[in-house]
């Protein structure tokens, strides 16, 4: 058969490659290199982080889950169907668990567009339950009706306890009908629903014009799966709305032990809110108290999204692991009306066609530029703007110093490209008004043009970066070679960034990686979750490092969930890093800033093995990064005597698999070895390395003798 690899060309280690002390950028590899994606709406990401424990807390009606979603998620024509539980991919946080009468238990679980999520009768019990419009939340409540003499309610599986922990419950009640009404909140264990209780707490009564209660349960000395439930005493009529159920104690709302998967997955740049998602998002919605924000729907993805996580939640996250904000401004469009745009590159996709949501609030386009501008005053702003007392009010005097700003997402949609550059630079001039440091980006891609020099003759000079898509090495190095003309010709100077990185997709694959795709029956959807995919992030990466500084950061698409395109997966039980959020890890904390150049050997990230040498920022070690991404062992010789230095000690990296169709799941981790060595290394001019099948390296050596104190800190650091 033949060798789809690049093996050979290291002749099992005869071949020599020389170092050379010449370096490929003029500017060390930005220490941002490594970030990632949050999208609202899409692909429960938010939801599994965040500690809000009820499914539709508000009763909303569902929105219909996209075609694209499903198509994400593995297709609606390759048997997805409406019950995930199947899927290898599927976890706790993927749940809807339904609001259903109670006593009684609910259907099994099913994903359907048009559900309610609720069951409003049981066998047995005279009680009914009923959406309605209303409510002080969003659009609907939940209407209990109790005409039976027994106490009876609503309840919801799904509810993950922790010994030792309290939850508090708050929601809004209203008396419609019954004398003195009775109200009782439980947790039971949800094998044993027709048991006591395992904690039981009567609320205060109550009133006619509305009344909110909160309460404290626990704490709890019950470990695992439980249901919670409402009981109303019996010949009762009562409206409820806006629930919640949270644990005492968390990382400021989020989920403590996704938290501390994100600082060791040390993100350098986090996107937010979207995506598509955020093309239709008006950031005013989602800041204040949280029953006061207004429950949109996520128009290309279907589902609610609450609004719970808002600018404030995101930018403290951002404090807490370290990272830096990138905030996708929504430019108002009269045609977001519509799902396309109908110039001329779209009319095959059937013109206008209308998605059948209320907007009327982001389609003036002048407005959206005051938006925007006030969006950077509340992040940006002194405590003495109008938009800096507001932030203040909600919980943050000091200004949050948001520097990434990104000019929507997929903006072919309903912008032509003259009318998008126009538009930039009026929003940048407003924005600019408020924080003059601010950098902002433009949408590089389009739907089957790319005028990223048009746009960059258009509106260059009011931006900072262009905000690409895709890893593709032709893509990368086209891009970069149009900005590099720009930045030639031009003082203002342009940087590149990956804000939605997805990896190769075929055509554009190393030839061993199409082969064993196929021959493993793995389809784009699935790929996503292997470790070979990982390895060729890993490539991908090298090659970004290659550019220098002109490359910025990449944000992988997704930090959280999504069927595996993720590094973090969060069930209700744990948090784990996957195949790709494994490699990241390392990648993100690499010395290596000044490539080299290899005599003799060509970079490629299409190759299945490939080699990179580095000095670190003060070039006082040498990085020396391998990625294997095929079933052979091979050996490659290395000579040093070049870089006229002599390297006495090692510390090296090594993450490697059985194969490549590994995963990291929330079913099965622990598949991807980690191992970290340190100790002396002898080096007289070359030197033969063995890059196991199925891995990425990462060896730094120094000329340095005392190299305890480092030592030291590379263990406690990743260990």
């Amino acid at each position: 058969m033949k060798d789809l690899t690049n093996i050979k060309e290291f002749q099992n280690g005869n071949r020599i490659f020389t170092i050379l002390p010449e370096e490929m950028s003029t500017t060390p590899v930005s220490r941002k290199l490594c970030g990632n994606f949050i999208e609202v709406g899409f692909g429960y990401q938010v939801e599994s982080m965040w500690t809000e424990m009820l499914f539709n807390r508000s009763f909303e009606k569902a929105v219909p889950i996209a075609k694209g979603t499903y198509d994400w998620f593995g297709g609606n024509d390759k048997g997805l169907g409406n019950n995930w539980t199947g899927e290898e991919w599927y976890h706790s946080a993927y749940q809807h668990n339904r609001w259903y009468a109670f006593p009684g238990k609910d259907r099994p679980e099913s994903i359907t567009g048009d559900a309610s999520y609720l069951t409003p009768r049981t066998p047995g019990y005279g009680i009914t339950l009923s959406q309605e419009t209303g409510g002080i939340h969003g659009e609907s409540c939940l209407i209990i009706n109790n005409y039976d003499t027994r106490f009876a309610g609503i309840a919801q599986d799904g509810k993950f306890l922790r010994a030792g922990e309290s939850y508090r419950f708050s929601g809004y009640f209203q008396k419609l009908a019954g004398e003195s009404i009775q109200l009782e909140v439980c947790l039971y264990e949800t094998a044993n629903l027709d048991g006591e209780p395992l904690l039981q707490v009567t609320l205060p009564e109550i009133a006619e014009e509305g009344t909110w209660l909160e309460v404290t349960l626990g704490p709890i000395s019950y470990d695992g799966w439980a249901t919670f439930a409402l009981l109303v005493s019996g010949g009762s009529q009562i409206l409820c709305d806006a629930f919640s159920l949270m644990p005492e104690h968390s990382a400021h709302g989020w989920r403590s032990d996704a938290v501390e998967a994100m600082k060791e997955l040390h993100p350098s740049v986090l996107r937010f809110p979207g995506g598509n998602f955020g093309s239709f998002h008006n950031w005013m919605d989602a800041i204040g108290p949280k029953n006061t924000r207004r429950p949109e729907p996520s128009i290309n993805w279907g589902d609610l999204n609450y609004n719970d996580v808002g600018t404030d939640e995101f930018l403290n996250l951002c404090e807490q692991v370290g990272a830096e904000p990138l905030l996708l401004v929504n430019m108002f469009h009269p045609s977001k009306e519509f799902y396309f745009l109908a110039f001329p590159e779209i009319k095959e996709w059937g013109g206008l066609q209308r998605h059948g949501y209320r907007l009327t609030h982001i389609l003036d386009k002048e407005a959206g530029i005051e938006t925007a501008r006030k969006w950077v005053e509340y992040c940006n702003g002194s405590i003495n703007t109008p938009m800096g007392k507001l932030r203040a009010r909600n919980g943050h005097p000091e200004p949050y110093h948001v520097k990434y700003w990104e000019m929507d997402n997929e903006t072919w949609r309903w912008f032509t490209k003259e009318e998008y550059a126009e538009y930039v630079r009026k929003y940048a001039e407003a924005m600019r008004s408020v924080d003059p440091d601010i950098q902002i980006g433009i949408c590089s891609y389009h739907a089957f043009s790319e005028p990223i020099a048009e746009l960059l003759e258009l509106c260059g000079d009011s931006i900072n970066f262009i905000a690409d898509r895709m890893c593709e090495p032709f893509n990368i190095k086209r891009k970069i070679e149009l900005l590099q003309e720009y930045n030639r010709t031009h003082k203002h100077q342009i940087y590149y960034t990956d804000t939605e990185a997805l990896q190769n997709r075929d055509p554009a694959l190393a030839p061993f990686t199409r082969t064993f795709y196929a021959d493993h029956e793995i389809d784009f959807c699935k790929s996503r979750r292997t470790w070979i995919y990982a390895l060729t992030m890993a490539g991908n990466l090298l090659h970004y490092e290659r550019y220098g500084g002109l490359v910025q950061f990449m944000c992988f698409n997704n930090l959280c969930n999504t069927s595996g395109q993720s590094c973090i997966e969060v069930s209700k039980q744990e948090s784990i890093l996957t195949a790709s959020g494994l490699l990241l890890k390392w990648m993100s904390r690499t010395a290596a800033a000044w490539p080299l150049e290899i005599d003799g050997y060509e970079a490629d990230s299409l190759k299945s093995v490939e080699i990179q040498a580095s000095w670190n920022l003060d070039r006082t070690e040498l990085v020396i990064d391998f990625v294997n991404k095929c079933d052979q062992n091979p050996r490659v010789t290395l000579d040093f005597s070049r870089l006229g230095r002599s390297f006495s000690r090692f510390r090296t990296v090594r993450l490697s698999a059985d194969d490549g169709d590994i995963q990291e799941t929330i079913q099965s981790h622990g598949n991807i070895r980690e191992e970290v060595h340190c100790g002396s290394f002898i080096i007289e001019g070359s030197q033969t390395f063995d890059i196991p099948a199925f891995s990425f390296t990462e060896t730094i050596l120094s000329s340095k003798l005392t190299e305890e104190r480092k030592e030291t800190i590379f263990y406690e650091k990743y260990n």
